[in-house]
């Protein structure tokens, strides 16, 4: 045998080999566009959800709407209180802690929101929970100082009401910043 043909012959070795190298990528290629096409999440219940919560937060903007706030929360609700050591709190406390708020500030707003779908702890798939990063702001009514604190807040939604919820924030932080200063006390 040549080296002429040695040489041909390799060559038809190699371009076997990429051909079936090709044949496996494409196969590859197109399994995991089968699979990821196969994967879409079903959004409505998060969507739907999602404009729930936003009429729930928003019952805390100026001017807030403690009655539409009430009508909202379950009775059986779960809530994480962001005050300090507070944990996990129920009804009755969620309504004293949202009085509180809608009753001591005003201006208040909710802006820079990012809305996002909850998951599934198990599973990570979207489960049809929500959570929303975003800043508050607003004034206090007694000192006439204003406050910034960004926050987190998740939402479980059943049959329209509030069924689970938690806040994550400075609340303690927010409460102190817009105290009366020492002097204003005084008079």
């Amino acid at each position: 045998m040549h080296c002429i043909d040695k040489l041909v012959l390799c060559l038809n070795i190699i371009n076997q080999k990429l051909i079936n190298m090709k044949k496996y990528l494409i196969i590859a290629l197109a399994m995991t566009t089968l699979i990821s096409c196969n994967s879409n999440t079903d959004m409505s219940l998060f969507k739907e959800n999602k404009e729930i919560a936003k009429k729930y937060l928003a019952s805390y903007e100026s001017p807030s709407d403690y009655e539409l706030f009430k009508t909202m929360t379950d009775e059986n609700i779960e809530h994480q209180s962001p005050m300090y050591g507070v944990g996990i709190v129920g009804y009755e406390k969620v309504l004293e802690q949202g009085n509180f708020y809608m009753s001591n500030f005003s201006d208040v707003s909710f802006e820079n929101s990012r809305w996002l779908p909850g998951v599934n702890e198990e599973t990570l798939e979207a489960d049809g929970s929500v959570r929303v990063y975003g800043t508050w702001k607003g004034v206090s009514n007694d000192s006439g100082k204003s406050f910034s604190v960004d926050g987190y807040h998740y939402f479980v939604i059943k049959e329209g009401k509030i069924i689970q919820s938690g806040d994550f924030f400075d609340a303690t932080g927010m409460v102190m910043s817009v105290q009366l200063d020492s002097e204003e006390e005084v008079e």
